[in-house]
């Protein structure tokens, strides 16, 4: 750069040479600090007080860190001399144009400030003027040559300089203080690189973004549901202008390159890095949180505007190009999958990235689950064929779907454009003729909900959260079946299959999910069952009324229906204990445990019917994976709660009650709840049957809560195993003649629970038939 005359006298290389000076003696400085360190490590190996393998360790990870220390000193060696040797030669370069100037005055020529040369006007001979001129031109000649060199030394020494700085930045330990300008910088070097970005630029850029990244704690903090507000501001504007100057393709090439040298780590904190900046969660004290509006616009743009074109395909040599379905970015949002598949999932958890690609996933399965339609163009290829649109949508959906806090804004709708409608990403999902693999995947979107559901410390702040955040979602979840039944009972274009026929390891992803809140479902609150969240933003229920919807798309597969009612019957099972256990006394009545256990009862038999009323019709019924009829489905529950089903446990009052889920009276208690077998769907039990498998349920509460047995009692003597002893198992009750001892077990059951001191048994009784029934008489249209 060459300045204006006038400035030209503040120049002072001297100040340059003196830093230079003052780096260099750094450099020696550095250089025999890392050999002290050797030195000291490697003098303690010389002492008897500590020998063997720590000791070895240590020397040869000092001499690794004293050749590392020593690189950086060569490096700042390099860079005193840049400044030394290039101050020197601007110096003399300085000089140089000083001297032109003075010399060119002695001949009556001035310099002007913007380096013209000009001489006062004269009279003078045409002889004299022709000297003058010819005077006038080796001046300028002159002083353009000395400008030149000024320039040339300056952007010499400038060049020397950045390279000098650029090895240091790539040998020195990782920066404490970063800042925008610096992540500009980097960027553009990045994104001018290209497809072959040199190694220094990319052992900055791991160095650096390695820094800028999340502590353990911080992202502890993220999954316990909090915003992370401390980090530097030089450190967000460093990745905001970072990810912004190097773009999509940048960003792209870069985790590429990494990825092809094995440099995983690194590949890792990049994703890291733009995950943190694409999280509303993460922000610094003075407000500046990241989000979408921190997401580059050309990695915005691979989620926004038309999911799909128009191509032509061409199916064999011959034939002539066909109308066929493009997938709009395809080739680079698979690229960006895969990379951002790199990062922890911790540090992904609320990143508006997340979100974008289950959304963009559920927009693509919506247009190509028709499998009619021709996908890929033979006239492109970049584009995706449908093997490869297979390919990225499970990619997308388990990379997207192992971000919690994602989902859960997927499913209920939190944070959300005012615009978006969930069923619009999940229905797709839930309804595409998935390849292998496919359903694994969106399996996994909601397989932690059920893990979360009921908090293992409940004085943990962020079990609380998780737990709450699992209800919200598990309710959208829920929402989404309910409301859509119809459609996942005949999928369109399956010919009348269900979701369970078509996409069994959904379905039963989504029995296991949802079992928790089985008895939210019915009205129990949450507080006593042990959840929390289920329910809508504003408050609202999910409804009776929705329960069986619920429940007829899971029982349209067997394995799903199996699993999700035996955990009904066991809610239920429990609900009727709970009532002898929390009402002792005559002056409590809980007669909403008999409504609620009643309901559930309800829901299974009324689900079954609305499966069953579903595939009746369907052309498809025939390799239908659902239950053949109610007879057959409740005996392989009876079987599956035979075996040992784990019980998701209930919580709150259920469990500081003392029923112990683990014991063989519960099971039997689960076994009492599932109604016996029959061919016919609607057929009804004797009115003592019934009820005595409510006596049955209520005692054996009793019986838990008494050390495992009831008081003596003449009339229970014949139920007993031993003299006084436990009740036995409802099936061993009833053995083969359950016409007549069903109705006497019902009678002293009755009798004792009322001289026991529980009073309202009738009342209770009334209660859970009246919410059976209710359930069972709605009207359900489909």
């Amino acid at each position: 750069m060459i300045p204006r005359r006038s400035q030209l006298h503040v120049w002072n290389p001297r100040d340059l040479t003196l830093a230079g000076e003052e780096i260099g003696r750094t450099a020696e400085d550095t250089r025999t600090r890392a050999d002290d360190v050797l030195r000291a490590v490697a003098d303690l190996g010389r002492n008897d007080d500590w020998r063997g393998p720590a000791q070895a360790a240590a020397e040869l990870r000092a001499n690794s860190e004293r050749t590392e220390i020593r690189r950086l000193a060569d490096d700042l060696e390099d860079l005193s001399n840049a400044l030394v040797g290039g101050a020197d030669r601007l110096g003399h370069a300085r000089d140089y144009v000083a001297i032109v100037i003075d010399k060119a005055a002695t001949d009556g020529f001035t310099v002007s400030d913007d380096w013209q040369i000009v001489s006062p006007p004269t009279t003078m001979s045409e002889a004299e003027a022709a000297e003058h001129a010819d005077l006038l031109e080796y001046w300028r000649s002159q002083l353009g040559a000395a400008l030149t060199e000024l320039d040339t030394a300056d952007r010499d020494m400038a060049t020397a300089i950045r390279d000098a700085l650029g090895a240091v930045a790539a040998s020195a330990p990782a920066s404490a203080g970063l800042s925008g300008h610096e992540g500009a910088a980097l960027g553009e070097q990045v994104a001018r690189a290209g497809s072959d970005i040199p190694q220094d630029v990319r052992d900055r850029v791991a160095r650096e973004i390695a820094a800028a990244g999340l502590t353990p704690e911080q992202v502890k903090t993220l999954a316990d549901g909090g915003k992370v507000t401390d980090l530097p501001q030089g450190t967000i504007d460093f990745l905001q202008q970072f990810y912004t100057a190097a773009g999509k393709d940048g960003f792209l090439a870069l985790s590429e390159q990494y990825s092809e040298n094995g440099r995983t780590e690194a590949a890792s904190a990049l994703s890291n890095g733009l995950a943190a900046v694409s999280n509303y969660n993460v922000g610094s004290a003075g407000g500046d949180v990241g989000g979408r509006s921190h997401i580059p616009e050309s990695l915005r743009g691979l989620f926004e505007g038309p999911v799909t074109s128009t191509g032509n395909l061409t199916k064999g040599a011959h034939d002539a190009p066909q109308p066929s379905l493009v997938v709009n970015n395809g080739d680079d949002l698979a690229r960006f999958t895969k990379a951002f598949g790199l990062a922890d999932p911790g540090v992904q958890q609320g990143s508006e990235l997340s979100e974008s690609l289950l959304s963009r996933a559920g927009e693509i399965a919506s247009a190509t689950n028709d499998k009619s339609l021709l996908i890929g163009d033979s006239f492109d290829h970049n584009t995706l064929g449908r093997d490869s649109v297979d390919t990225l949508l499970q990619d997308m959906v388990g990379v997207g779907g192992r971000d919690h806090v994602a989902v859960h804004n997927i499913l209920s709708g939190e944070g959300m454009q005012a615009d978006y409608n969930r069923d619009d990403v999940i229905m797709p999902l839930l309804q595409r003729d998935w390849v292998d693999g496919g359903e694994q995947k969106v399996a996994g979107m909601f397989d932690w909900i059920a893990d979360d559901a009921r908090p293992s410390d409940p004085s943990d702040p962020g079990e609380i959260f998780r737990s709450r955040q699992a209800g919200e979602s598990a309710f959208g979840l829920a929402q989404i079946l309910a409301a859509k039944d119809a459609e996942l009972l005949d999928i369109p274009g399956m010919k009348g299959q269900a979701i369970g026929e078509v996409n069994p390891d959904i379905t039963q992803a989504l029995g296991a999910t949802l079992a928790p809140y089985i008895g939210n479902m019915v009205g129990v609150p949450g507080d006593f069952a042990g959840t929390s969240g289920f329910t809508s933003s504003t408050g609202g229920e999910f409804g009776l009324e929705n329960a069986p919807r619920l429940f007829s798309v899971i029982d349209s597969n067997a394995d799903a229906a199996s699993y999700f009612n035996a955990q009904a019957f066991g809610m239920s099972a429990q609900l009727e204990q709970a009532w002898a256990l929390d009402s002792p006394a005559p002056h409590i009545s809980h007669d909403q445990y008999g409504w609620w256990a009643g309901s559930i009862q309800g829901v299974v038999d009324k689900g079954f019917d609305l499966e069953f009323a579903d595939r009746s019709g369907d052309e498809a019924s025939s390799t239908s994976s659902g239950f053949e009829n109610k007879g057959v489905a409740y005996d392989t529950i009876r079987t599956v709660v035979s075996k040992g089903v784990e019980f998701i446990p209930g919580a709150g009052p259920l469990i500081s009650s003392g029923i112990d889920l683990a014991d063989p009276a519960f099971k039997s208690a689960v076994m009492g709840a599932v109604p016996d077998n029959t061919a016919q769907q609607n057929t009804q039990f004797s009115d003592e049957s019934h009820l005595a498998k409510q006596y049955y349920q209520i005692a054996l509460g009793i019986q838990s809560a008494n050390g495992g047995v009831l008081d003596p009692y003449e009339g229970l003597d014949r139920f007993r195993d031993g003299e006084n002893g436990p009740l036995l198992s409802y099936n061993e009750i009833a053995g083969d003649r359950p016409d007549s001892n069903l109705p006497v077990l019902g009678a002293n059951l009755s009798s004792y629970i009322v001289e026991a001191g529980y009073t309202g048994l009738g009342e209770f009784v009334d209660q859970l038939n009246a919410g059976r029934e209710y359930v069972q008489d709605a009207t359900y249209g489909q």
